[in-house]
């Protein structure tokens, strides 16, 4: 009974999707993957399609399972698996659509020398599975087109299953001549199942330093599938050239292969109490930011946090060395201790304090600053006066080491 799922359960979205995820990251894959005239095609001329440039085309079915064999891996494809056979069925009407002009047995041909097929799946390959076997062998010439038409009808005849009777039916309706010439090309990926690793790996082949891969996988992942959403909410198909790859892709590989820096946004918690921050007590103090001001508050809060996160990334990535660290510290103690020296000098009133300080906080929050030669955001610049304020090691007022504990 531990083992019964409601209908809710069955039918639950983790349960569908994952096979479109399976799909749409087989097609990432082929895109990461794309030669110069080539191109790769989504749900356009099957679940996934290649165009190679010797004008040879590939099509791909894609079935995932989450069923598991006993050892935990996925289930084996059997002889009998449904899904094998509507991937033959479906390849069958195919190549004899009469609606693409292949009615006659000559276009048929005519389009088999163009098209190879291909069945992809985390499926396991079971030697057990005699239908591959014997596909291998009619490719290898051990068999032969008669054998097998008579192992077909064998496998169909014995069956009780009225939808496998269908769909072998549908291949065994093809001219013997097309049909041989089907199956010289039908190949079988099987045991596909880290296909995520597979773009990965495709994203290092264009020699993208391997603490970055996880990066730029995750920025063309989410602009790939952003821009096939687009495209299909505008009906158009989903395909890309390796032109188009280049064009629009490019830059991405660019600014992970070049050593720069790569600034991510800072999504973790905020502070419990933004306004005990010490650097927003003197910003408060010289009259920058009002008390209530929450939004501004939690925006330069936000800058301060970017900077030190970045930091820390960059230094536990090894992109950073302790003296570049260092020299962008000093650097911007001797940006502010320069302002703050000029401010200061002769005799200032406590009145003015305050607008000594604005005028300081103004001059270096327009300072561009850089980290190992590379000019940063100015969000970053401004973070990075912010954190020093809150340490406290600089401030704005001439008596801004009260703030230090």
């Amino acid at each position: 009974m531990g083992n019964n799922k409601t209908h809710t359960e069955a039918t639950s979205a983790d349960t569908t999707s994952i096979g479109f995820d399976y799909q749409y990251y087989f097609f990432l894959w082929k895109v990461l993957s794309l030669l110069p005239d080539e191109s790769v095609g989504l749900e356009v001329k099957d679940d996934v399609h290649c165009d190679l440039k010797n004008n040879h085309r590939l099509l791909y079915q894609l079935k995932h399972t989450i069923k598991k064999s006993a050892d935990g891996s996925p289930k084996n494809l059997t002889t009998s698996d449904m899904d094998m056979w509507k991937t033959f069925s479906n390849w069958s009407k195919v190549i004899s659509d009469k609606n693409d002009f292949r009615e006659k047995v000559p276009s048929q041909l005519n389009y088999l020398e163009k098209t190879s097929f291909v069945l992809a799946s985390n499926k396991s390959y079971n030697k057990s599975n005699k239908v591959v076997s014997i596909i291998n062998d009619l490719q290898n010439e051990v068999k032969s087109e008669n054998d097998i038409i008579n192992y077909f009808t064998k496998i169909k005849d014995n069956s009780t299953n009225a939808t496998l009777k269908s769909y072998i039916n549908d291949v065994l309706s093809l001219n013997i001549k097309v049909l041989k010439f089907f199956l010289l090309n039908v190949f079988f990926h099987l045991d596909e199942d880290d296909i995520i690793n597979k773009c990965k790996d495709a994203i290092k082949s264009k020699m993208i330093p391997l603490n970055k891969i996880d990066e730029a996988f995750a920025k063309l992942n989410s602009t790939i599938h952003t821009d096939n959403f687009l495209k299909v909410k505008d009906g158009d198909k989903i395909e890309i050239s390796f032109d188009t790859f280049f064009m629009k892709y490019r830059r991405y590989f660019d600014i992970y292969r070049n050593g720069n820096l790569v600034v991510q946004e800072y999504t973790g918690l905020m502070p419990s109490s933004l306004y005990d921050q010490v650097f927003i007590k003197q910003l408060v103090e010289i009259g920058y930011v009002a008390n209530d001001d929450f939004e501004l508050i939690s925006e330069l809060t936000r800058f301060k946090l970017k900077l030190q996160t970045n930091l820390l990334d960059w230094k536990q990535n090894g992109e950073i060395t302790d003296s570049e660290l260092k020299a962008f510290k000093n650097n911007s103690l001797i940006i502010w201790n320069t302002e703050f020296r000029f401010k200061y000098i002769g005799t200032v009133s406590e009145e003015e304090y305050n607008l000594k300080g604005l005028d300081i906080l103004q001059k270096v929050l327009n300072e561009d600053l850089d980290l190992g030669g590379q000019k940063l955001d100015v969000d970053l610049c401004q973070g990075k006066f912010y954190s020093l304020s809150d340490e406290p090691l600089i401030g704005w007022r001439k008596d801004w080491e009260k703030h230090k504990k």
